[in-house]
């Protein structure tokens, strides 16, 4: 019996589309969430990478990251391993903050290098598609700051801190997705801008 190739069938399947070219990168906006405040999580039904909510338990404080006119999350990537024995991938993200004094010691700097069980993170990409615009890390295991991840030049980055967080998942990407880009868009705004720091 001849070699059929199904090489055709799968480029058919992973072909861009040209109405809806990919636009790469983060817009600089992210809400992260303390895993130890138990937020409240629904899963998609029909597709456990999607997370149709995240609601912070009443009284827990997030942090609102605004890298808007900073160079985003610089050096985040998403990449696959399986030094644990099964296939995992590792996602590091790089967040600045413009900010300084006591009370940004105290309220965030601080909170993430000293929370244990982590953050989760969701990052919004300049991609408006609806299902991956908002990007979710640290859902599976909590993104945690790096032995070296929070440090700050004062002569470069603008003396801005860098936080370097990062997490090993089981899936590739989780996204923050309901119904419809504007239905999404209106649940991140409600997070980025309620009981923030």
């Amino acid at each position: 019996m001849p070699y059929n190739p199904c090489t055709a069938n799968i480029a058919m399947n992973i072909v861009a589309d040209c109405e809806k070219p990919n636009i790469g990168g983060y817009t600089g906006r992210a809400v992260l969430i303390p895993v130890d405040s138990n937020p409240v999580i629904v899963v998609n039904e029909d597709n456990n990478h999607i997370l149709t909510s995240i609601t912070p338990a009443e009284g827990s404080k997030t942090i609102a990251v605004n890298n808007v006119f900073a160079e985003p999350f610089t050096g985040s990537n998403t990449a696959s391993q399986a030094d644990s024995g099964r296939s995992a991938f590792t996602k590091t993200i790089a967040v600045r903050i413009p900010l300084r004094g006591g009370a940004v010691s105290k309220d965030i700097v601080e909170p993430l290098v000293n929370n244990a069980l982590g953050y989760i993170m969701i990052a919004e990409k300049k991609d408006k598609v609806g299902d991956g615009t908002y990007e979710v890390i640290g859902y599976q295991n909590g993104l945690k700051a790096n032995a070296d991840g929070i440090n700050r030049d004062e002569l470069a980055n603008g003396g801005d801190i860098v936080a370097t967080l990062s997490t090993v998942e089981p899936f590739f990407e989780v996204t923050l997705f309901d119904t419809d880009y504007q239905t999404t868009k209106e649940a991140f705004e409600e997070l980025y801008t309620t009981n923030s720091i």
